[in-house]
């Protein structure tokens, strides 16, 4: 392994003779003794012990398990015990049965009872982390610095008097009946308060081809035929319970136990630009560039026939395999008439759900008992976040209050300009889980309760009032729910209703 072994020199031997290399045993100090490692060791381990004389204060805190007085008969230690309850998010709330373990919930899974039970995504089982996660805001900030809640509480009071504040109330795109009737009642107390909606990918242009409040949720238990222009909505982008395509893609029924029937499948076409899960399972694909995407679909309308001036627009395509794709596909649609369905990407282009929603009307697929089911929701009449933009330029709005789980400050379009409208404000509370770019910027910010901490309500994808109800008490107790800081705006003296710590306590 070295020249010294080929040798076998002396060096070498010595070497192999010794359990460590020279010095490596001893310590010189400047007065040349040496000192064995055994002293140095008995030096250091004395050292250490008269050290621990001087920290007695140092010792790991001591902790009791205390039992139940009255211990609940359903509760057994090492024993789960499940409760129903829903996670609130855009495009309807998620139907659950909670395990938890004495107090502490683990595990989430559909609730088969529910009558809008679709399963459960990734984010959906990734959220109860979010309960956990240790980068979670746990503090009240003030200008970026931790504040006392009574602080707190007397802004949210002064705010609560003032009956003709300029105020502005941002929220989420999810639907809440019991936030819709607190809506209700700050905007007939506050006389200026206007409302608005934002999230990142919130799908504006399929509510304004539909209009205010108006969307199409999608039954793929009743269609044939699918053409997805862009949507990958057997993943992240929902057009409605997703399990009844999946159910519709096994020949052998939903258990697998049923004769082989191909009548029994779907059939699934897909435009678009980036390979998708969808399109992985699409049994006629093809693939496009994104700013294609609306030539296509106007290709396909005309090749219907559907008069549709947006299709009238677009220039036709010329590559000769496109145009048979969709003249089979054409033919296919017509085919299966009102058993059929067109559903268009959330980030795609106005034109884009114009078209998909005049195919959808010209072959009857949309109305009770087709693939397509238009419900009006309760949250109507709110504006977007170019609005908002514009009523904070203007002065109509100067308190803002965000309950969004957006982060406008940073993923709002970089063209809108609106952090320099933000900086324009007056004053501003900010609720969220992080301590994110919209919360820095924010004159307020209050940590948000997780939606596994508190009491709320909500509506599935197809409309369903769901209770959300509470597996354990906030675990910071400066978290604030939703629900709780609009009722604390409709209250007079600003309290918060929730919270462990005493009241004027700093945040732990």
């Amino acid at each position: 392994r070295s020249a010294g072994q080929l040798e076998d020199t002396a060096e070498f031997r010595q070497w192999m003779d010794r359990e460590f290399p020279q010095g490596a045993a001893e310590l010189s100090d400047s007065t040349s003794d040496e000192t064995s490692r055994r002293s140095f060791l008995k030096l250091m381990g004395a050292s250490t012990a008269l050290a621990g004389f001087g920290m007695a204060a140092c010792r790991r805190p001591e902790s009791y398990i205390v039992p139940y007085t009255k211990a609940p008969e359903w509760v057994i230690p090492g024993k789960a015990t499940y409760y129903a309850s829903a996670m609130p998010r855009s495009g309807g709330a998620v139907p659950l049965v909670v395990t938890t373990f004495e107090g502490r919930p683990t595990r989430l899974a559909p609730n088969s009872l529910h009558p809008d039970v679709d399963g459960t995504d990734a984010f959906t089982q990734a959220s109860v982390l979010d309960l956990y996660s240790p980068s979670r805001s746990r503090k009240i900030l003030k200008a970026g610095k931790a504040a006392r809640r009574a602080e707190l509480e007397a802004v949210i009071a002064a705010l609560a008097a003032d009956k003709a504040a300029k105020v502005g109330f941002v929220f989420g795109t999810d639907d809440s009946p019991t936030r819709n009737r607190l809506s209700k009642e700050l905007a007939a107390k506050f006389s200026a308060a206007k409302f608005y909606q934002y999230e990142a990918l919130a799908g504006d242009s399929s509510s304004t081809a539909l209009g205010d409040g108006v969307k199409l949720v999608a039954d793929f238990s009743k269609a044939d035929r699918i053409l997805s222009l862009d949507s990958d909505f057997a993943e992240t982008d929902s057009q409605g319970p997703v399990a009844a395509f999946f159910d519709r893609r096994k020949p052998e029924g939903k258990n697998y136990d049923q004769k082989p029937d191909a009548s029994r499948m779907n059939r699934l076409y897909i435009v678009e630009s980036a390979f998708s899960l969808t399109g992985g399972m699409a049994d006629h694909r093809l693939r496009v560039s994104p700013s294609q995407v609306n030539v296509v679909a106007a290709q396909i309308a005309r090749a219907l026939g559907v008069k549709s001036a947006v299709a009238a627009a677009a220039p036709e395509l010329t590559e000769t395999h496109q145009i048979e794709w969709i003249t089979a596909l054409a033919a296919d649609l017509k085919e299966h008439a009102g058993k059929s369905l067109v559903v268009a990407g959330s980030r795609q282009a106005l034109s884009v759900h114009l078209i998909a929603q005049a195919i959808n009307v010209a072959l009857g697929n949309i109305g009770e008992g087709k693939p397509l089911v238009a419900l009006q929701a309760e949250n109507t009449g709110l504006g977007s976040l170019a609005t908002l933009k514009a009523d904070i330029d203007s002065g109509a709005v100067e308190t803002l209050v965000l309950l969004t789980p957006g982060n406008p400050i940073y993923d709002a379009p970089a063209d809108l300009g609106f952090a320099d409208s933000f900086a324009k404000l007056k004053n501003s509370l900010h609720l969220g889980t992080r301590t994110d770019a919209t919360a820095h910027a924010s004159a307020w910010h209050i940590p948000a309760a997780h939606y596994l901490e508190f009491w709320s309500d909500a509506r599935s994808s197809r409309g369903t009032y769901t209770v959300v109800q509470p597996m354990i008490l906030p675990l910071y107790p400066d978290c604030v729910s939703e629900l709780e800081l609009l009722s604390a705006l409709l209250s007079d003296d600003g309290k918060l209703l929730t919270g462990e710590g005493e009241k004027g306590a700093p945040s732990p």
